[in-house]
């Protein structure tokens, strides 16, 4: 499992990265051509180690994956600091609060920590964990007992469309910023399906979590 979880992680990373230089491109496209047609202009010699360079562009694609990765994490961070200290208040102007709420629907919603939160805090009578961190133990177990790949899949698809949200997001602000209409109407469009799309592969990571703890617990009785 884990060499398919390494090459799994490998594509996940590699086409957050993709996705990034596609959307970048598309809003940049004029200056971007420019700048390429200039530089291999200038260093004109690059061609004949096109090879070479193929080959360090795909490191450098998933290196910027991981990057967008760490950014999405960050986010989350951020938004759990300021929610601790109560930044969120219904006391500030509407429009502020409109704005921060539809942020926080956008960007956090979708996301594994509050698929957790809403299971926890559900008013189910028979609840398999009811904190946070009961439920991490709950996966460790299943890892142990090497019986967490059905679930882990749910979680990895929940990453990549969390970063691939975000990139939309961020795509659609710059388009707007630079006067690309139709392109920033798309990306919205795009941010919403990846929203969509991330959020059930969250629910569907938790409720897989809990079949198998529930068929384990059927199975093996003392476990």
């Amino acid at each position: 499992m884990t060499t398919n979880f390494t090459l799994r992680d490998f594509f996940v990373y590699l086409l957050t990265g993709l996705t990034l230089i596609i959307c970048v491109g598309t809003i940049f496209f004029d200056d971007i051509f420019k700048w390429t047609i200039d530089f291999f202009s200038k260093y004109d010699f690059i061609k004949d180690f096109s090879f070479l360079v193929t080959i360090f562009l795909v490191p450098a694609i998933y290196l910027l994956g991981h990057i967008i990765g760490s950014f999405s994490y960050n986010l989350l961070q951020l938004y759990v600091w300021l929610d601790k200290r109560k930044f969120f208040k219904r006391e500030m102007p509407k429009w502020k609060y409109f704005i921060l709420i539809k942020l926080q629907q956008l960007l956090y919603r979708q996301r594994v920590a509050y698929s957790i939160t809403t299971y926890a805090k559900s008013d189910k009578t028979e609840k398999l964990f009811k904190t946070v961190g009961e439920f991490w133990t709950i996966c460790a177990k299943l890892q142990i007992e090497k019986i967490y790949a059905p679930a882990e899949y749910w979680y990895v698809l929940n990453e990549l469309f969390n970063s691939i949200n975000l990139i939309f997001f961020i795509s659609t602000i710059l388009s707007f910023m630079t006067r690309h209409w139709i392109l920033g109407a798309v990306y919205f469009i795009l941010t919403i399906f990846a929203f969509r799309r991330a959020r059930q592969y969250a629910d569907h990571f938790i409720q897989t979590v809990c079949n198998l703890t529930t068929a384990r617990q059927t199975t093996q009785p003392g476990k």
